[in-house]
Parts: structure tokens; C-alpha cells; sequence
């Protein structure tokens, strides 16, 4: 997976394939990412290439940091706040995937309304 311009780079395993993706209704997913994100597990993730290229923001209870390339702008990925064991990735930036392909596997999350926020 990588950015926009390729200057980050992630690898990522897939054991159980593309079985849950994400979209998000939360104020940054609706305003800046409008795509859908898969979450795999911390150890099934790592950042191969550009890591002086990614910026991090976090908001509201800064405990879901979001990460983008600081030089194409592309959200890559961020850590769950629901599922702080993984790293969610935006599925777009996968080469060749159309989110198109997986409507059967499409979750709406309702990030407004964010269960930690009780």
C-alpha cells in the first residue's frame, strides 16, 4: 500500500483477506477521507518506506492518531480508538483495489456517535 505519490510505503498482510471494510461517519472521515478503511492487527503492519513523510493529526480525545503523507496529503492510516490492538489503513491507497468490488463487505461505523465516548 502506499500514498498518492508513492513516498509512503506500508506492508500489510491480509490473512484473512478483505473481510470487513470500514466507513466511518466521524468529522475527519466525512470531511477529508470519504473511503472505506480496513483494520488488521498491529504486528500485521509495518511502514516500509517514507516515514519522514508522514505527518500525524490527532483530534477530540487524541487517543485515534491519523496519519497522512505531508507531501500528497493522502490520509494512509491511523490507529483504531475502538480497537486500540489495530491499524486501520485506507483501503484506496491499496493499488488496483476498487472499493467498488467489495459493497457485500462494507461496515458503516457510526464514528459521531463513538461507543468510547460515553
Amino acid at each position: 500500500a502506499s500514498c498518492h505519490c508513492g513516498s509512503v510505503q506500508l506492508e500489510i498482510k491480509l490473512l484473512n483477506g478483505l473481510d470487513e471494510i470500514i466507513r466511518c461517519n466521524c468529522s475527519i472521515c466525512s470531511r477529508g477521507k470519504g473511503f472505506g478503511m480496513f483494520c488488521i492487527p498491529l504486528i500485521d503492519f509495518k511502514i516500509i518506506k517514507g516515514e519522514k513523510s508522514i505527518r500525524k493529526y490527532t483530534f477530540k480525545t487524541a487517543t485515534a492518531p491519523h496519519f497522512f503523507c505531508r507531501i500528497c496529503g493522502i490520509h494512509t492510516h491511523h490507529k483504531s480508538r475502538a480497537r486500540p490492538d489495530r491499524i486501520c489503513v485506507n483501503i484506496s491507497c491499496i493499488k488496483d483495489i476498487n472499493i467498488h468490488d467489495f459493497r457485500d463487505k462494507l461496515i458503516d461505523f457510526n464514528g459521531i456517535n463513538h461507543p468510547r465516548d460515553n
